[in-house]
């Protein structure tokens, strides 16, 4: 499957800033907001939350403040690319299922699909819908509405971003490029409550995918009415979800109130939900302190601390998001892969997140992200940390990095002095975080391997054509997945797509990711990722993977029942104040 180049900030944290469901299109993961070389990180002062607190009466007046860095760009489904929109739309729509993390917990729950079932082959899906389903204006939702949505998201006329998430249904690339009309989509409705979904082959993260914002029904007599100005204004849109757009003052706040149509409405405490938009970190940290806000993040030592001295809740999520650092496996000397291997365990991943994370990330031994399941346990808890044992296995032979690195230059008919070698490590920032982290690197690189490592830093334009061209040795950037399974970032490696510009090439891998992708026995598929990781880190080290990413977020005291899961979408659905 081939997708757009998409770095993601983390999706976690949906109930704050602006943290669910960011496809913001060639960014690279905020690796800015750590301070810089400070090896200290701000004391514990209480346990983070492992769940939100649940104990507790809810307040008579339920409200909730929080706030975005910057106004959301479109609620147009098929049309919004940014993190802000999707927040929105995840809190006001509603689609087939719901990811959820609001009990602490990462499940697929029934949303307005009430229940569904695949036939024995599994790969065609039908969806049951709930019965009385309705619009914010009392409209009933159709089954027609979801084909409708379907149809226009994938429509090349629309151009939308996201139609990506879409290219597990018969007949996508067809449609997608205007070979085929959009009518041969393998979407129908069976009757008002049945949705049809066929996919060209069984794909066992199907469930997962349909979480997306592409898979919302819309309103075609909406779009219509609004034309080019659907989704651009708080009266040129329309809901289904367990909030309704009350008002929106671009650049300044949106505000959210109860929909009283929404199915679950009963569930659903707060009755409004204040956004307000503050570009300036100071400005809502202090607006935290003063109580203006009721949830904030940071990733600032000085704050960190502050906060945790307060009477906030501290509540660390793990993110989907992975720090990396890939090999041109093309250049002469990074087409080694002892050489590969020797630059990336060198790396004590401890220390560099103590020196260039300021101790808020999380060291990662695979390249697929602790908060990443398979069903319902944690990946890494199944397969291992791949690195962390071949660094044990290289310590048992009494041999370091340098020997690698020894190794894989006589390989290469380079001789045995690693003093001889001059590399090149290329950053796309140019900020002082960035040269922090270059400068590290560096010392690392110089000292204990004993090469010469030259820095060269650069906007992040100039950073990504190189890297798209081959034009690098080493290179640093971060990578989030789009749900929560080990296949949506080992597929990132498929010989055609390269998402990491390395220029990697397997055929077993593509075969087996191929396979993969469409078996539907969990133990086949399970050992199938383990041996597809294996290819990439023990085999090959196509990659060096670092650190995950981890949202510092605080909130009131009084808050309770958010989501505390990186991929999950219940957003302010379960959220109330208890003894504001």
């Amino acid at each position: 499957m081939k997708r757009f180049l998409t770095f993601m900030l983390a999706m976690s944290m949906c109930v704050s800033l602006a943290a669910c469901g960011n496809d913001d299109a060639n960014k690279p993961a905020d690796d800015t907001t750590n301070t810089p070389g400070d090896n200290t990180t701000a004391d514990n002062t209480q346990k983070p939350a492992d769940v939100p607190p649940t104990e507790g009466e809810p307040d008579a007046e339920q409200y909730y403040n929080t706030y975005f860095t910057a106004d959301p760009t479109t609620l147009d489904i098929s049309r919004r690319s940014d993190t802000y929109s999707s927040n929105i739309m995840n809190n006001t729509m509603e689609g087939l299922i719901r990811l959820e993390g609001h009990t602490g917990e990462y499940v697929i729950a029934p949303a307005e699909a009430e229940s569904w079932e695949s036939n024995e082959a599994g790969d065609v899906w039908t969806f049951h819908l709930r019965e009385g389903l309705k619009w914010e204006d009392g409209e009933p939702v159709t089954a027609e509405q979801y084909v409708y949505s379907l149809r226009r998201s994938v429509d090349p006329a629309t151009g939308c971003p996201n139609s990506f998430f879409l290219n597990p249904i018969k007949n996508f690339e067809e449609v997608n490029t205007g070979a085929l009309p959009v009518e041969e989509f393998g979407v129908k409705a069976i009757d008002e409550r049945t949705l049809e979904i066929t996919l060209s082959a069984p794909t066992p993260t199907f469930l997962q995918m349909i979480n997306s914002t592409v898979y919302y029904p819309q309103r075609e007599d909406k779009v219509n009415e609004y034309g080019e100005a659907f989704g651009s204004e708080a009266d040129k849109y329309i809901s289904n979800g367990p909030f309704k757009v009350e008002s929106w003052t671009h650049n300044n706040s949106i505000v959210l109130v109860k929909n009283d149509n929404y199915w679950d409405a009963d569930t659903v405490k707060l009755q409004k939900v204040t956004i307000n938009i503050m570009a300036d970190q100071t400005t809502y940290y202090n607006a935290f302190q003063n109580g203006e806000i009721d949830s904030v993040s940071t990733g600032e030592l000085e704050w960190l601390d502050r906060f945790q001295q307060s009477d906030a809740v501290y509540v660390p999520v793990l993110s989907n998001t992975l720090s990396v650092m890939p090999f041109n496996n093309k250049d002469a000397l990074f087409s080694n892969a002892n050489v590969r291997k020797a630059f990336g365990l060198v790396i004590d991943r401890e220390d560099l997140n103590d020196m260039c994370f300021s101790g808020l990330r999380v060291p990662t031994y695979g390249f697929v992200v602790p908060s990443i399941s398979f069903g319902e346990e944690i990946y890494r808890d199944l397969a291992g940390d791949p690195i962390k044992d071949m660094i044990d296995a290289l310590a048992a032979e009494g041999k370091t990095p340098k020997d690698l690195l020894i190794q894989g230059m006589e390989e290469l008919g380079l001789g045995s002095d690693p003093s001889t070698l001059t590399v090149t490590l290329s950053l796309g920032g140019t900020s002082e975080w960035h040269k922090t982290l270059g400068e590290y690197l560096q010392q690392v690189y110089q000292n204990e391997l004993g090469v010469t490592c030259n820095l060269e830093q650069m906007e992040w334009g100039i950073f990504s054509s190189k890297v798209d061209n081959g034009e690098y040795q080493m290179g640093f950037m971060g990578w989030g997945a789009y749900y929560s399974d080990p296949y949506d970032v080992l597929s990132l490696f498929e010989s055609s797509y390269d998402a990491f510009g390395t220029g990697w090439s397997n055929a077993e891998f593509d075969a087996l990711l191929k396979e993969c992708a469409h078996e539907m026995d969990d133990a086949k598929r399970l050992e199938m990722c383990k041996q597809l990781e294996t290819m990439i880190v023990n085999d090959d080290f196509v990659v060096n993977p670092l650190a995950c990413s981890e949202t510092q977020s605080f909130f009131k005291p009084y808050m309770r029942g958010y989501d505390t899961t990186a991929f999950g979408s219940s957003g302010y659905k379960y959220m109330y104040t208890s003894g504001r």
